[in-house]
């Protein structure tokens, strides 16, 4: 309060607001410019018992500022008698709220409003009746600058330009371009030890369990503070949304969500298969390999069965398929009842032998939509192991023919010999070319008059036809490309990996999800 004011005596209140929202004005509508103004009003006016309320750097689209709120507060306590503004802007952007407070609050409090440049005084009836209309221009103002600043946002994020508030844990804002992320020396090897668990098959709880047993802290650690309990206390979601970041490969994602409305505080979640992602945007802290066996783990993981009376862990959860129907196999296990004990020796039965695998088609629809092919999860596990021990054994003694004789196992996953791609490939650009030239000589022949208008547009309509297929038979060719030349990465990827387990004995959720796609 710049005056002493008199016991009981009501002061004026001087509120200033200014945002980023206000553009290019910032210089005549600073706060101190906005004080001066409203200072020399109100001593102008007699008003000399004044208080500034000043928001600096909030928006006029609500009203939830600190010095708004004191100031209304102070009106409901019946301390002022009189508020000023420089505009109405400055009192809000939003017109039904601005509207309210100016309509209906200050009236109800006894409070006089007046804006300045606006010519607005609430003693002046005939003033106030042009008000509402200038608070919807306000208003608009606002929405458009919203929407401005929206695109603005959007077309840096599509540009791989990282404009979040808090960078993903393991990730840092680059000091020579806020824009760009860096990896965290400190906390990136969190972010690769969750992904090798994830990796060696552990789900996001097991994940979550193993992180707070080695009290690994959930966030970067300030120096010298003393961590508690909550620092390492990793939950399944928040897992979860890790191992589903495509941060993490060097992928930037454009959104997660979406605002219903400029003034809605409420959002659409965008679903995962609607994800805009703009790859090689930084450095990636796991390989796009490793990230997409990852989500590949995680989509194959089943709910969690009910009422599982045998102490059996399903080591092959999500990887048994039937060869036949292609759905999955789920695992099942004897009726209660039944003894443990093995009919030849007499001795307890382990958990394993009283699982088997069955068909889920079969299952569900009997043996009309496909067979059973039910077996025994012991001898899935033997099999398995069998296959591992003899494939590192072989990698081992000689690379070159493993290489050849994997390669040979493996040539189901791939769609055509890569010269004849190739070959086709060449064709289609050759007549796309041609059809260029075609399209040239066509357009010319019309402009002499040799071709009429109607001939034109039939015999180019025909040739777009014939253009579009042959793109769209390119980019089919071309990812065919990338998954033959994915064949030999993936085989000596294969080669390294099974070498280490040539002196394996049992198995384990690790070694299946290095080591197994799926078996049929």
């Amino acid at each position: 309060m710049n005056r002493k004011s008199k016991p009981n005596q009501k002061i004026t209140a001087l509120y200033c607001r200014l945002s980023l929202e206000d553009g290019g004005n910032t210089e005549s509508m600073s706060i101190s410019n906005q004080k001066l103004m409203l200072t020399e009003y109100a001593e102008k006016n007699g008003m000399f018992q004044y208080e500034y309320y000043v928001d600096d750097g909030y928006t006029g689209r609500n009203f939830n500022r600190p010095s708004f709120q004191r100031m209304i507060t102070d009106i409901e306590a019946g301390k002022i008698g009189c508020v000023i503004t420089k505009d109405l802007s400055r009192l809000g952007r939003n017109y039904i709220e601005a509207g309210s407070y100016i309509e209906i609050f200050f009236p109800k409090h006894k409070v006089r409003y007046i804006a300045i440049t606006d010519g607005v005084d609430s003693l002046t009836r005939q003033e106030m009746d042009i008000t509402p209309f200038k608070n919807i221009l306000n208003d608009m103002y606002s929405r458009d600058i919203s929407k401005k600043v929206l695109a603005g946002r959007m077309t840096r994020s599509r540009q791989g330009k990282f404009g979040g508030g808090q960078p993903p844990l393991g990730l840092m804002r680059d000091p020579e371009d806020n824009g760009h992320l860096i990896i965290d020396p400190e906390t990136a090897p969190v972010i690769r030890h969750i992904y090798d668990l994830a990796l060696d098959g552990l789900g996001c709880m097991r994940i979550a369990k193993r992180l707070m047993e080695e009290k690994i802290p959930i966030t970067r650690v300030k120096s010298g503070t003393n961590c508690d309990v909550n620092y390492y206390s990793w939950g399944s979601s928040r897992i979860n949304h890790i191992l589903r970041n495509p941060f993490y490969k060097g992928s930037h994602l454009v959104c997660r969500t979406h605002q219903k409305g400029i003034r809605s505080n409420t959002y659409d979640i965008i679903a995962r298969e609607d994800w805009e992602v703009i790859d090689n945007c930084h450095e990636a802290i796991i390989s796009p390999q490793e990230w997409e066996r990852v989500q590949e783990i995680i989509d194959r993981r089943p709910p969690v069965m009910q009422g599982n009376n045998c102490p059996f862990y399903n080591l092959f959860h999500g990887i048994v398929y039937c060869a036949t129907c292609g759905k999955s196999m789920q695992v099942r296990y004897e009726k209660v009842g039944r003894t443990g004990k093995n009919r030849f020796t007499g001795e307890e039965r382990e958990p394993i032998d009283k699982a088997y695998y069955i068909c889920q088609t079969y299952n569900r629809l009997g043996k009309n939509a496909c067979t059973s092919h039910k077996i025994e999860a012991r001898d899935l596990y033997n099999l398995v192991l069998n296959d591992i021990q003899e494939l590192s054994a072989m990698a081992l003694k000689d690379a070159d023919m493993f290489y050849q004789r994997l390669s040979r196992r493996m040539e189901h996953r791939y769609l055509a010999d890569i010269s004849e791609i190739k070959k086709e490939l060449a064709q289609i650009e050759a007549r796309n070319k041609e059809i260029d030239d075609m399209f040239f000589s066509l357009y010319t022949d019309k402009s002499k008059g040799i071709l009429t208008e109607q001939r034109f547009m039939k015999l180019t309509a025909a040739l777009e036809t014939e253009q579009e297929q042959n793109q769209c038979r390119g980019q089919e060719l071309t990812l065919m490309m990338r998954q033959s030349d994915g064949q030999e990465n993936d085989v000596k990827s294969f080669i390294k990996e099974i070498r280490q387990y040539a002196t394996i004995k049992e198995l384990d959720e690790a070694v299946l999800n290095r080591l197994v796609d799926r078996i049929l």
